[in-house]
């Protein structure tokens, strides 16, 4: 790669001025190292903040199977208003919260907010009725608003588009450890005998404790951009500012183009792409909060029941850590990808409808599972491997974020307790789901193929343009390329 590059890349650290030369025999295999290196450290690190989010998330539903409803009093449809109710506020400060991030920066937005959500979530332990819960789920919303989507924005302006679907992918699969480890946690927590004490107010405490402490942590952990990392030397600083550069993706320093906002705004593809996730999250969120409310129904005690949520979590681990390759091994995001999830999540649901043996539904639930937390890393990865600068990352991580949140909002309301055992209103939804995500990417994918035609038939000169101006071109850019 180095030595097919004529030109010198500048790159600076602290006050100390590093140029790369032209020809570097090495450049591939040091480039590589840097990325393990960001793998090990921004990577992890999100990733356990994530894995806590959904801990923290899922907490909910376990916390009903110990007792929550009837402590606080709860009936008919309490529960899934309660549920409900931190996505109003989630979904309204998402974007802005984007845009806070890229003001001050992901080291302090993403490490502050971890520690507010953790207080929030240690505050529901005192909750005594349900609009307690509803006040304290409304500023949880708020908290929560900005990491997933200002994650998605950071990965992008870290690495380069072939490897974002990967690294989403990555992310994603936190929410499946959550829903793997959360479980058995509360199980264990549930043990823990205290008179001032309810079980389900332990898991609350303990795990809102756990995120306050890990968000100091973050703030030592993290780095801005690149150029700021603690870890890589000031050559592989070098070495990835030009192969980001190489990949048409600036570095993050660029301000958010508004005149391009708003064309990428007006971009079906973007919502297209978008509503893969907001399908996915009907069946994710069946996973994370409904899972052991529909095990325990089956008959199952209450610590069997959340001890059981590991099943379905170990498969959306295995899903969304398979859903990176199904790009590299098939070529395409939409054939081997979308279509196979899909596949996935119908059959899944069919067989929730139509049987009431506790194997298959249990084996249904794991295979729903497997597809649902697929799609997190399908189409996240999908969209943001068609980002071409920072404006179009900004939007296309908050607008992911957002129709992912109003499936989480539409799916609070599918598991109702009238429903009870059988949840047939509930696995209907899913089966629409996983039609409507084929319906989705096809569109996406007919898109892409008509863009990619055209510009290769009408080619367009920027030579006139100044090297601000063609960046700001973003994906107009005559040498951009979507990935299908």
């Amino acid at each position: 790669m180095g030595d097919k590059h004529s030109d010198d890349i500048v790159s600076s650290s602290a006050s100390q001025e590093f140029i790369l030369p032209a020809d570097c025999t090495n450049d591939d295999k040091e480039l590589q190292w840097a990325f393990r290196k960001l793998d090990a450290t921004l990577l992890a690190v999100i990733i356990l903040s994530n894995v806590l989010n959904s801990m923290d998330r899922s907490n909910l539903g376990l916390s009903k199977v110990a007792g929550l409803e009837e402590d606080t009093g709860m009936s008919g449809s309490d529960f899934n208003i309660v549920v409900s109710a931190m996505y109003p506020t989630y979904l309204l400060f998402m974007l802005p919260s984007n845009l806070v991030l890229r003001k001050v920066g992901a080291r302090f937005w993403l490490s502050f907010i971890t520690v507010i959500w953790g207080i929030i979530n240690m505050s529901m332990a005192f909750a005594k009725s349900k609009t307690d819960f509803i006040i304290c789920r409304l500023f949880l919303g708020a908290a929560e608003s900005g990491a997933t989507p200002g994650v998605l924005m950071l990965i992008t302006l870290w690495y380069p588009r072939k490897m974002v679907t990967s690294r989403i992918s990555t992310f994603y699969s936190s929410f499946a450890i959550g829903a793997v480890i959360g479980g058995p946690i509360a199980s264990g927590i549930m043990k823990i005998t205290n008179p001032h004490f309810k079980s389900w107010q332990w898991i609350f405490f303990i795990e809102g404790l756990t995120t306050i402490g890990y968000g100091f942590v973050m703030f030592f952990l993290l780095a801005d951009y690149p150029e700021k990392s603690w870890l890589l030397n000031t050559r592989e600083k070098a070495l990835l500012k030009r192969r980001m550069e190489e990949d048409q993706v600036e570095g993050g320093h660029r301000a958010v183009n508004k005149k391009r906002l708003w064309r990428h705004v007006r971009d079906p593809l973007v919502y297209a792409q978008a509503l893969i996730p907001f399908c996915g999250n009907f069946g994710t969120s069946t996973i994370m909060t409904f899972s052991a409310i529909i095990v325990n129904q089956l008959g199952y005690s209450a610590s069997a029941s959340l001890a059981m949520q590991a099943a379905p979590g170990i498969c959306g681990f295995i899903g969304i850590l398979l859903s990176r390759y199904y790009p590299k091994w098939c070529g395409y995001h939409y054939y081997g990808g979308s279509l196979f999830i899909a596949a996935c999540i119908i059959t899944a649901s069919t067989i929730l409808l139509a049987t009431v043996n506790n194997s298959a539904r249990i084996f249904a639930l794991c295979l729903l599972s497997f597809g649902s937390f697929g799609t997190g890393g399908i189409g996240p990865g999908w969209l943001m491997s068609n980002v071409g600068g920072p404006t179009r990352a900004a939007f296309s991580g908050a607008i992911s974020v957002i129709l992912g949140g109003l499936g989480g909002l539409c799916a609070s309301y599918i598991y109702r307790n009238q429903d009870a055992p059988r949840y047939m209103f509930g696995h209907g939804m899913n089966l629409f789901a996983g039609i409507f995500i084929i319906v989705v990417s096809t569109i996406a994918y007919v898109i892409i193929l008509s863009r990619n035609k055209q510009k290769e038939t009408c080619t367009i000169n920027v030579s006139h343009l100044s090297k601000d101006e063609q960046i700001d071109l973003e994906n107009d850019h005559p040498d951009f390329r979507y990935m299908a």
